[in-house]
């Protein structure tokens, strides 16, 4: 909740109210904005985290210019009242020592103990707040890489069974998850960790009636090497290498130096190229490096070496450079909106439409970012019907 992602995602929501443009969001254009989705202005924030401050990182993100520097001093007292109101997150067993007491104290629960926990956090914040509806936004740190135990592979299983014999450390995400789940709360998996995507925790979802989006935000290059890959399959050129290096330097960069932490991303940035050029000689690479002196600021640097006609020999590269949390912000104000949508709609488990937003999206392995867009188009289109 005291992440550059949400802080941006609150600000934005000031900046809304007060009748700036709302620039980036997919369903503010032109395409999607007759839909009737729910009033942004009308959206307000709660949330866990593990330590922080929110003012600290409006301040740093004000510095680097991603924040307008006013709006952040005008909004002090709505980030003192969202400080009141965040609840102890569920850190990983390993950060136990980097947290915050209140945090720590959660990871000595039992893993039904912990759902609980948040579970009540959510009822806490529903009637303090008055909330009408609400979604469960996962956009903690990277988690690390751990094996899936054995059960929750099966989509007819009860996780809140399977809990009991878990190991202590299995994934935050799908202990958040199985919260929003219980409490009837769409769950948006943002980050790289399993959350919805473990056949378990999906089932019930789907059992329950309650809609999953996720896995993984696609905001840069991700995005880019989408909309790109496409282009060289439909035109015939042969793709071979594909080499990217990306330099990150806020908290996200910091957790992915950890090898551990940076597997699962890593891996899907590669695998949406293998699936739309389909093509095994390719030579393929993709390299993340914390460089702290750009902040929120990433550049993602990407080599392509492809085969014409007669075999000649071509290449393209391009340099892409943002701000990760400017570009991550609205989209979470869009998965929101259509988690709300799809729940008006009586639809459960994961969301296919909202494929287009993730770098690993559920129960969808066409990453043609293109026909993905189709999804949402279709699917916005049978609501109209």
């Amino acid at each position: 909740m005291r992440g550059a992602i949400a802080t941006t995602v609150l600000h934005g929501l000031e900046s809304i109210r007060a009748g700036l443009p709302a620039c980036g969001l997919v369903t503010e254009t032109t395409a999607f904005r007759g839909n009737n989705w729910e009033d942004l202005t009308r959206f307000h924030i709660s949330g866990w985290d593990i330590g922080g401050d929110a003012h600290r990182t409006a301040e740093d993100l004000a510095r680097i210019g991603v924040l307008p520097q006013d709006l952040v001093e005008l909004t002090a007292g709505l980030r003192e009242r969202l400080e009141h109101a965040v609840a102890p997150g569920l850190p990983e067993p390993e950060d136990a020592q980097l947290v915050q007491g209140e945090s720590a104290d959660r990871l000595l629960l039992s893993l039904p103990e912990a759902v609980e926990a948040l579970r009540g956090d959510i009822r806490n914040w529903r009637k303090q707040e008055g909330y009408r509806r609400c979604v469960v936004v996962y956009l903690a740190t990277a988690e690390r890489e751990r094996e899936l135990p054995a059960g929750w592979s099966h989509p007819e299983a009860d996780p809140m069974e399977l809990l009991n014999d878990a190991p202590r450390d299995l994934s935050r995400s799908i202990l958040y998850a199985l919260a929003a789940i219980l409490e009837g709360v769409p769950f948006i998996n943002f980050t790289p960790a399993p959350g919805g995507a473990v056949p378990a925790v999906a089932g019930f979802a789907q059992r329950m009636g309650v809609p999953l989006l996720g896995n993984d935000g696609k905001t840069g290059e991700t995005l880019v090497k989408t909309v790109l890959a496409p282009m060289f399959r439909d035109r015939g050129l042969n793709v071979m290498a594909w080499e990217g290096y990306n330099m990150l330097g806020n908290k996200d960069g910091a957790a992915l130096a950890d090898p551990k932490r940076a597997s699962g991303k890593l891996k899907n940035k590669d695998a949406v190229l293998h699936d739309i050029l389909d093509n095994e000689r390719m030579h393929s690479g993709v390299r993340i490096d914390f460089v702290p002196s750009l902040h929120d600021h990433k550049t993602a640097m990407d080599f392509i070496h492809f085969e014409g006609f007669l075999g000649s020999r071509m290449q393209l590269q391009f340099t892409w450079q943002a701000s990760d949390s400017a570009l991550a912000a609205p989209l979470v104000l869009d998965l929101a909106r259509i988690a709300l949508r799809a729940q008006e709609r009586g639809e459960g488990g994961p969301l296919r439409a909202a494929a287009s937003f993730f770098k690993s999206p559920l129960e969808v392995r066409d990453h043609d970012f293109h026909r993905q867009m189709e999804l949402l188009r279709e699917w916005c289109a049978h609501e109209e019907d």
